[in-house]
């Protein structure tokens, strides 16, 4: 009796070291997913992991998750390769002269359809843009519509860009000729605020040299269309921005303007 009391009263004192191996493993799994998270070599990461650990499964979910970081990765430095030739694209197609301001807007205009609203025409040292004035304002205001600072922000991009080879930049405001006892609008004073307004929003956004800058309203003594129908009065009602790389008239302004600069210095200096 007594030696059987004595069997069933002994203790494994070892038991323990089940636990903690236990503990111990699952505490080195944890840090080999931390690790395998960071940017290392791939055959030192393999060889490393093997060594702690002999578990098929156990391996191979850790090689999955390392390849899907090495596939976002990828993603990453082709999308930053992406940018790095859209950027040489857009260097390389820098608008520096009339002829890609040209084609710059022209291509807009055929995408977005606006060949019946918008009218691009180039000469030897001009470029030329009729927008009808319904793009812009609504009738008998000099107040841009959204949609209309849209396309102004189109154009105006390009305009920054070419600025520093052109000599002048001027809007024109041009109204309709109503028949009589109709209106009472100035169509003077309306087609210059239009100009006006179309000047302002291009130079506080894009231009930045507002000497190159002109708005002139012309109300409608300047007709492209006879006033006949309201079909050729929308036509007449237009705003057109005309880009030059000559301004003979400023040049010779320019002689004047330094004629009497010289004077006035040598009055100064008498």
């Amino acid at each position: 009796m007594m030696d059987r009391k004595r069997r069933s009263n002994k203790v494994n004192k070892d038991a323990w070291l089940n636990t903690y191996a236990d503990m111990i493993t699952l505490i080195l799994v944890f840090f080999i997913l931390l690790y395998s998270m960071s940017t290392i070599d791939q055959e030192k990461y393999r060889m490393l992991v093997e060594a702690f650990t002999a578990d098929p499964a156990t391996l191979e979910q850790i090689r999955q998750m390392n390849t899907d970081n090495d596939n976002q990765g990828g993603s990453s430095d082709s999308e930053e390769q992406n940018e790095a030739q859209q950027d040489a694209q857009s260097e390389s197609e820098k608008i520096d002269d009339l002829n890609k301001l040209y084609d710059y807007l022209k291509a807009y205009v055929n995408e977005n359809n606006l060949q019946d609203s918008v009218q691009i025409e180039k000469g030897k040292n001009l470029v030329y843009v009729r927008f009808m004035s319904s793009l812009f304002f609504e009738a008998d205001r000099a107040v841009l519509r959204p949609g209309g600072t849209e396309i102004l922000d189109y154009v105006g991009k390009a305009l920054g860009e070419v600025e520093p080879y052109i000599k002048f930049i001027r809007i024109d405001g041009h109204t309709a000729e109503a028949a009589p006892g109709t209106s009472t609008v100035d169509n003077r004073g309306l087609s210059t605020d239009r100009a006006n307004e179309v000047l302002r929003y291009l130079e506080t956004r894009y231009v930045h040299e507002p000497a190159k800058m002109m708005a002139v309203g012309y109300g409608y003594y300047r007709p492209v269309a006879p006033n006949d129908s309201e079909e050729n009065r929308a036509k007449n009602r237009r705003v057109e921005i005309l880009i030059a790389q000559q301004d003979t008239l400023q040049d010779e302004l320019d002689k004047i303007y330094s004629l009497d600069y010289g004077t006035s210095t040598g009055q100064d200096n008498e």
